[in-house]
């Protein structure tokens, strides 16, 4: 594997003086990844400019131009045909944790992707990970950059078994040696740095927590009963406030509880959901919202789905001050656009596949295209929705209609594969599809759409048997 990226990352050096473009997957972990090779070409003083797509489609790719060297971060494997068709001839890196097609002939690319080293793409490594190796192997002085090939990992939920697997460990090991990460066994509350105990109790809903989850009278009744004070001095005390001995007394009580609710065959997963290794960026200030990992990567993905990822690369490439209080002010118009979503899918409801099993909603003309994944993710632990089944969300535009998948971590465990199906099916109708096992996307003629759904259902329960 490090043969290939040291290939890599001499090819870098070899165009060091030509025009380089990185060209990104815009949500977190791509974001992460560009902002990663980013600033090691800088450290470099190699000049270059970087853009965000969200899939390579063939009409995507057919808009993009050839440079001397194009390197493609957290995507490019999956739609490689795509990609030949258009940059062959061209010297050209990706850097990728998606499965990959296979293209022969290829002699100015170097393929760096996870499933061609033996790595699973979908929990051990992800595409900012790639991107930080080839960043290592430019200059040992990048092990700094491995606290956002962290954040790119979580923000495609490769904690789900409550901690970090394969290459992810290595890496998480070079950001604790450079003193940039700090990892320990935790609550896996949402906003340990900066939320009040009863708001991250809230919002926990994957697992579901009967009486707690989405039911703040609830979460304050549960604290009272377990003795854990709400403030101190004053101020909301934080999960990160709470003694050890206040933990292991809240994590007990919600294990039990949520025992109670989740399936038999998967109560053995609800521990790992529950209590698992935290990380903290020692470099952010204390009650910074970049101080938890996965607040980090919530903030970067908030400014790609509001189509402005280069907000979130600046931030992620260390901007503190102009970029940072833009990705702010861009946030609290992102919490505007989940509140009137989720209103959205209140007034609205949810419909159900032919066979019961798949969850969907219609937002045409309601949210934004770029947005529907998040409200999809957010839809699971509402109420009305079976949070042990996937969850779409569907938008349609000029003829094609554009859909995003999600499940809960407990559904990814018992082995659900999304990506492969949503993939499968998009192509069995003449569409294109992708993504991970949790997350992903495809887009069909609108006037399939409805087979297209009966297809991903099959294929969802022919997974799960």
């Amino acid at each position: 594997m490090l043969t290939v990226a040291r290939k890599a990352a001499e090819l870098i050096k070899t165009h060091r003086n030509d025009s380089i473009q990185i060209i990104s997957h815009m949500d977190a972990d791509g974001v992460c990844a560009a902002a990663v090779i980013s600033k090691a070409l800088d450290r470099n003083n190699v000049e270059h400019h970087t853009k965000f797509v969200r899939m390579l489609y063939r009409e995507v790719v057919e808009e993009l131009e050839p440079t001397d060297l194009t390197i493609f971060t957290d995507l490019g494997s999956s739609q490689l045909q795509n990609v030949h068709n258009r940059f062959s001839g061209h010297d050209v890196i990706i850097a990728d944790h998606h499965k990959p097609e296979r293209v022969e002939g290829w002699r100015e690319l170097v393929h760096f992707n996870a499933h061609q080293f033996g790595l699973d793409g979908a929990q051990e490594v992800s595409g900012a990970g790639m991107a930080y190796i080839i960043a290592r192997e430019l200059d040992q002085a990048n092990r700094d950059l491995s606290g956002l090939a962290i954040v790119g990992a979580l923000g495609d939920i490769q904690d789900a078994w409550g901690k970090l697997l394969g290459y992810n460990r290595q890496i998480a090991k070079d950001s604790i040696d450079s003193k940039v990460l700090e990892q320990k066994i935790d609550l896996m509350f949402y906003g340990r740095h900066t939320r009040p105990i009863f708001k991250a109790l809230e919002t926990f809903t994957d697992p579901p927590i009967p009486g707690v989850s989405n039911s703040a009278p609830g979460c304050v009744s549960l604290l009272k009963d377990l003795d854990i004070p709400f403030k101190s001095d004053g101020r909301w005390r934080r999960p990160i406030d709470l003694t050890d001995l206040e933990k292991r007394r809240l994590a007990t009580e919600l294990i039990a509880r949520a025992y109670t609710a989740v399936p038999k065959e998967l109560v053995q997963y609800v521990p790992g959901l529950i209590i698992g290794e935290a990380h903290t960026l020692l470099k952010e200030d204390e009650r910074s919202m970049l101080r938890g990992a996965d607040e980090f990567s919530t903030c970067i993905n908030s400014t790609a789905r509001h189509e402005q990822p280069l907000i979130g690369f600046e931030v992620a490439k260390g901007d503190r001050r102009t970029y940072y209080r833009a990705m702010l002010n861009l946030l609290r118009y992102h919490r505007r656009c989940i509140a009137e979503g989720m209103e959205f899918i209140e007034q609205s409801g949810l419909e159900r596949g032919r066979r019961g099993y798949l969850q969907y909603f219609d937002a045409t003309g309601k949210i934004k295209e770029t947005f529907i994944g998040t409200i999809a993710s957010l839809t699971l632990g509402h109420p009305a929705c079976d949070p042990y089944k996937p969850m779409m969300g569907i938008i349609r535009k000029d003829g094609v209609a554009k859909i995003s998948a999600r499940c809960s971590k407990l559904l990814f465990l018992k082995g659900l594969d999304m990506a492969r199906a949503i993939r499968d099916a998009a192509r069995l109708v003449g569409g294109e599809g992708g993504g991970h096992a949790v997350a992903c996307g495809a887009q069909v003629e609108e006037n399939r759409i409805s087979e297209f759904l009966d297809r991903f259902e099959n294929l969802i329960i022919e997974q799960l048997g």
